[in-house]
């Protein structure tokens, strides 16, 4: 498979091959994707029956339709400014955003990274797989009369989770070339969902009562939960793809431009679209999927039902990739594809417990909210540390923890950096606090009036703190002064620069 798949570069510019390399640092030779790679994987990550299912979410607060689509697009805005570091870092670095935290956490400092990454991504490869093939089974006893037993569940499941593991363990070359197949077919069953509906959409929809009573409030509840917090719950997994792409043939502004394109597109097209068909139903606010499945016309149903099984496989094996490269990071000595299995065994293991044994939907769900609270505060520390080293970093240093050495300009003190570790610990206290689920209610849910800023709030706490900490007590000039030194030399030395200076 790999002889033959390198005969020619596919359209996304990137050979199929199997993929040997983890967390190592990427070989120049061997970064042969583009900008616009990362717009293919983006948009087809996102061509999926889940986005839909978020932007319906604004519609459920009782907001209009133009109020939930316009919290969308703000949202959405926010959330891509902020995210924009953590997409340049893997073009810089060569490795994948856990690995690149060593920069800013420290060598060893970097776990912190990997552990919450390794959580997030198994959760919600877990969920992907979860609503798949639910969705499939009610599509499938609609049009097929099938049965819908927790059989006929479990049969579902391990499709979807055999195609994702496989995908996964291949790794970035298949993945990519899936991406760009859903982003075409998913992309289709996308935008012909508001004319299976046009009919019944009420583009004059009023929306319901406030969930905070009210109409700004809300708004701007509807803007963090699904436009900012939707946008950087992937800031772990978005330099896996970006460390393929060459910051010395590819420069900063068009990285930046093109990949802002692609979460722009990804996320507001289908999001949006979920609320506009919404409106179409009688009750808009009752579950999107069971009445999108009861009430599409026969040959809209007939499109979706490959849709509910094969759409979110770029999303779930993206997920199950992403694990695996952070379980090798906590786990040097393990190969990516044995890490990948290991990971993916996990998820799945919890999308049949949770689905068919404990009945757990709601406890993965608190799980998921847990981990973005601490995955906020970590995304918030990597941008501005990123922008305070203007994107300049020294790769074969980032690999001291992989290959069991110590030293190195991103030591720090025995390999952690203080001053991150103690923003990240401030930054996922409040989170924690702050955060309200269907099982837990902190002490400070309702400090912002019943808006859940747990997200936004553990962000701008830990970016404050680690600013503030990095000012007045600055780490050791030598990893800066290196790094730039490095950059400023021959680029076989090791460093790479962004442009930002």
């Amino acid at each position: 498979m790999e002889t033959a798949g390198r005969r020619r570069p596919g359209p996304t510019g990137q050979s199929l091959s199997f993929e040997r390399v983890g967390i190592d640092r990427i070989k120049e030779e061997s970064r042969t994707s583009t900008p616009w790679t990362f717009f293919v994987i983006i948009v087809g990550n996102s061509a999926t029956l889940a986005s839909m299912i978020y932007g319906w979410i604004p519609i459920t607060f009782g907001l209009d339709v133009w109020g939930a689509v316009s919290s969308i697009v703000v949202g959405t805005t926010v959330g891509i400014a902020a995210l924009l570091p953590l997409i340049l870092m893997g073009s810089r670095t060569a490795t994948n955003n856990a690995t690149s935290s060593g920069a800013h956490f420290g060598v060893r400092g970097r776990i912190i990274g990997s552990t919450v990454g390794l959580v997030i991504t198994a959760v919600s490869t877990a969920v992907v797989i979860w609503t798949s093939g639910s969705a499939t089974v009610g599509l499938s006893s609609r049009l097929l009369d099938t049965a819908t037993t927790d059989a006929a569940l479990a049969v579902t499941y391990g499709l979807i989770a055999l195609l994702t593991a496989l995908v996964a363990i291949y790794g970035y070359h298949l993945l990519v070339r899936v991406a760009w197949v859903l982003m075409i077919a998913g992309g289709l069953v996308v935008l012909a969902m508001p004319i299976a509906f046009s009919g019944d959409i009420d583009l004059g929809y009023q929306g319901g009562d406030y969930l905070l009573g009210r109409y700004g409030s809300t708004w701007l509840l509807a803007a963090i939960t699904v436009g900012v917090s939707g946008v950087l719950q992937i800031g772990t997994l978005v330099g896996d793809w970006t460390r393929y792409i060459s910051a010395q043939r590819h420069s900063t502004a068009k990285l930046a431009s093109v990949a802002s394109l692609g979460v722009f597109v990804g996320y507001v097209v289908p999001m949006s679209i979920g609320a506009v068909v919404a409106t179409a139903f009688v009750d808009p606010t009752a579950s999107f999927p069971e009445n999108l499945a009861g009430n599409a016309p026969i040959w809209y149903a007939m499109m979706l039902l490959p849709f509910a099984l094969l759409g979110g496989l770029a999303w779930a094996a993206s997920g199950m990739y992403s694990s695996g490269l952070d379980l090798e990071s906590l786990v040097p000595r393990l190969s990516r594809a044995g890490a990948t299995i290991l990971a993916g065994t996990v998820s799945v293991g919890l999308v049949f417990l949770g689905s068919l044994v404990w009945d757990a939907a709601d406890s993965i769900a608190t799980a998921s909210l847990v981990v973005l609270a601490v995955i906020a505060p970590w995304a918030a520390i990597m941008a501005i540390g990123f922008l305070r080293q203007r994107g300049t970093y020294l790769p074969d240093d980032l690999q001291m923890f992989n290959r069991g050495q110590r030293g190195g300009a991103y030591w720090f003190s025995g390999g952690w950096n203080w001053r991150a570790v103690a923003a990240w610990c401030g930054g996922s206290l409040f989170g924690l606090l702050a955060l309200q689920t269907a099982h837990y209610v902190g002490p400070l849910a309702n400090l912002a009036g019943g808006v859940d800023v747990s997200f936004v709030g553990s962000y701008l706490i830990a970016g404050i703190l680690f600013l503030v900490f990095d000012v007045l007590a600055p780490a050791p000039a030598g990893a800066l002064a290196r790094a730039v030194e490095g950059a400023s030399s021959s680029p076989t030395q090791g460093a790479t620069r962004s442009g930002w200076e």
